[in-house]
């Protein structure tokens, strides 16, 4: 969008002296916002219900911390210009509290949080969770201090002592380093194919737009491309006006409202073969607008073309009278298409891969290493290490089988791919994958795929495939690609993410400490026991109710993975096929349900503005769709902010 220079480019010209980046000032600046980010976004998300961040793609608790940031670093500028922050510092920032948000997020650390003291809690004669997970109990992984365990729970508690935080020493230690391995796997697997999406696949990681725009080096930020333009400020006015109303009117409802977010239809569609829909909604989110605009236009239209290729396909299994069970396997045709995603991706950049390893392994020196984030001999030597250490603690510390570990974090490691080469190529707003290798492998395979030892301790990697919603490894080479489009060095922004990782895993753990501790969990109106206990309740309902082999589930992850390579290698072969891959694979999940109003609005906004106005007319509109995302984005986010400060509920502009 920007016009300096083209997406993916350096704003620095050839010669010129590199701006600063990752300097001492702007990583301490990032490890200070990471814990406050935590406790604010863990606060909205499982205490007060005024914000989701983490259930969107681009978060707004970072976006509105850099533009916080970077409205301070403009009167720096003025008053006291050796104070301020170079725009590559900025982006230092963006990334660091962008990656510790992923970690503390709603899909991630606060699910094995929770996890970990619920076994105990939750425990009852009738469910037998002591003699089932009898084994995990009495191992580090889980909490066994009754104490403990009650004040995490029901609130009301200091924490603040050595004899409360010292029985969370050994599984919160325990967890954080499993964490912290993995994270690095999936930064080291992330420079091994930065340099071949970014240089050679030219792809654009559209979602770094928004913070791009906000870290314009000094004034540049009021230039007429963003906060000058008359368009920006329309935009904004739309979006925060409406999001401004709506948070009055949800304090004091005698005012009126206009609501934007979604509008269930299922009551109006209870008539068959319409019900077989199930939740369809409608929704006018600016913010989704806005993020539409910057996305390429045969993903918008492959978003919500294929949301409705999902109805249909659930209204067609119903009037073939095939409405029983899970058909038509939708969760299996995703993860097929995740994972054919993932496949395609490495199959195409196998050349690229065989001649890398060659090059390592043959003693020479890959020739694009020089602006590599590490060099590439270290970053396998420390990708070996990292998954050694995974295996370890699986087969050593979990105790399952080596086969089975292996299995799960290769097919966990995989989906994780496809996220973030979707991500990095088309910018997907959401990614709500409803599903892992360890329901995947039990709904096709049976119960009888793994042993009962196996099936018991894999579900607690609950927290690992809930949800892929707060994934943080495309938050990884967004901060990889954002920074070299702001001239910063690879090994600088790879260092501010290393430390990022450390200091979000510590702080995502400390912030949801110190919330069960001073509110409990158990009595606040959100799903957090469920998120906590469903690692002990699927395992005890797959060992009452044995399944067996489900072709017909099979069935559905081939389908989902031959088609998706087939909307691939279509793709590649003529260019005027419209239909993606990638949206194929994102519409079929709830969130894109949300969305699809919006991205539609986006597409047919976009398709205008560039058939009859060309890319000028684009380029001049693009501040005002800018616009609506920070104008959503601010007032949201100040919404949340005062309901954490005041401890009740405020207006949530996201997620439904």
């Amino acid at each position: 969008m920007d016009t300096d220079l083209p997406t993916g480019r350096q704003d620095a010209p050839a010669g010129a002296r590199r701006p600063r980046g990752a300097t001492l000032r702007a990583i301490v600046l990032g490890i200070v916002l990471i814990p406050p980010n935590a406790l604010w976004l863990q606060s909205m998300e499982l205490i007060w219900d005024s914000g989701q961040p983490t259930m969107l793609s681009l978060f707004f608790n970072a976006v509105f911390t850099v533009l916080a940031v970077a409205a301070v670093n403009l009167a720096l500028r003025r008053l006291l210009p050796r104070w301020a922050l170079s725009s590559g510092e900025l982006v230092v920032v963006y990334a660091m509290v962008s990656l510790g948000s992923a970690i503390a997020g709603h899909d991630f650390l606060q699910i094995l949080a929770l996890m970990i003291p619920a076994c105990r809690y939750f425990a009852t004669p009738e469910n037998h969770w002591e003699d089932l997970f009898a084994g995990q109990l009495s191992s580090p992984l889980l909490m066994s201090d009754a104490s403990a365990v009650r004040d995490f729970w029901e609130g009301k508690a200091q924490l603040y002592s050595w004899h409360a935080v010292q029985p969370w020493l050994a599984p919160v230690g325990l967890w954080a380093g499993f964490a912290i391995a993995l994270l690095t796997v999936m930064l080291c697997i992330n420079v091994l194919v930065w340099r071949r999406w970014s240089e050679q696949e030219r792809l654009t990681y559209p979602l770094t737009e928004i913070p791009f725009q906000v870290t314009k080096p000094g004034f540049q930020m009021l230039g007429p491309a963003l906060m000058g333009s008359g368009f920006f400020w329309l935009g904004f006015a739309v979006a925060a006006s409406l999001d401004l109303l709506n948070g009055l009117a949800h304090l004091y409802p005698a005012l009126p409202s206009i609501k934007l977010t979604a509008h269930d239809l299922r009551p109006y569609l209870q008539a068959y073969p319409w019900r077989a829909m199930g939740y369809t909604t409608v929704s006018a989110y600016p913010f989704a607008i806005g993020l539409g605009y910057l996305m390429p236009q045969d993903f918008l239209f492959s978003c919500w073309f294929f949301y409705w290729f999902w109805k249909a396909e659930l209204i067609g299994g119903y009037l073939l009278g095939r409405h029983y069970a899970a058909f038509p396997y939708v969760k299996e045709q995703t993860f097929g298409a995740y994972a054919g995603i993932a496949l395609f991706a490495c199959w195409t950049g196998r050349k690229y891969l065989v001649q890398l390893l060659a090059d390592v392994f043959g003693g020479r020196r890959p020739p694009d290493e020089e602006r590599q984030a590490a060099p590439y001999r270290v970053t396998l030597i420390v990708l070996t290490i990292g998954i050694a250490l995974l295996l370890l603690f699986s087969t050593q510390l979990l105790g399952v089988t080596l086969p089975a570990a292996v299995y799960y974090l290769g097919a966990y490691l995989v989906m994780s791919l496809a996220i973030s080469r979707m991500r990095a190529e088309f910018g997907l707003p959401v990614h709500d994958l409803f599903t892992g290798p360890l329901a995947m492998a039990v709904g096709i395979g049976g119960t009888g795929v793994f042993s009962r030892r196996n099936l018991v301790r894999l579900s607690l990697f609950w927290w690992l495939e809930r949800i892929q919603r707060s994934h943080p490894m495309p938050h990884q080479i967004e901060g990889l690609g954002l920074g070299e489009r702001r001239g910063v060095a690879g090994s600088g922004m790879l260092t501010a993410l290393v430390i990022a990782i450390v200091v979000g895993t510590v702080a995502g753990f400390w912030a949801m400490l110190h919330l069960g501790y001073t509110h409990g969990f158990a009595f606040m109106p959100t799903d957090a026991p469920y998120l906590g206990n469903a690692a002990f309740s699927r395992p005890q309902s797959w060992t009452n109710f044995a399944t067996h082999l489900d072709i017909r589930r099979l069935a559905g992850l081939l389908v989902g993975s031959s088609v998706t390579v087939g909307l691939m290698l279509m793709r590649q072969r003529h260019v005027w096929w419209p239909f993606h891959p990638v949206g194929y694979a994102a519409s079929s999940m709830w969130f894109i349900g949300l969305l699809w109003v919006p991205l539609f609005v986006a597409w047919v906004v976009k398709g205008l503005v560039t058939r009859y106005g060309g890319h000028k007319l684009y380029m001049r509109l693009a501040p005002m769709f800018v616009g609506l995302v920070l104008g959503e984005f601010v007032v949201g986010g100040l919404w949340g902010l005062i309901g954490t400060i005041g401890r009740y509920t405020t207006y949530r502009f996201w997620s439904y």
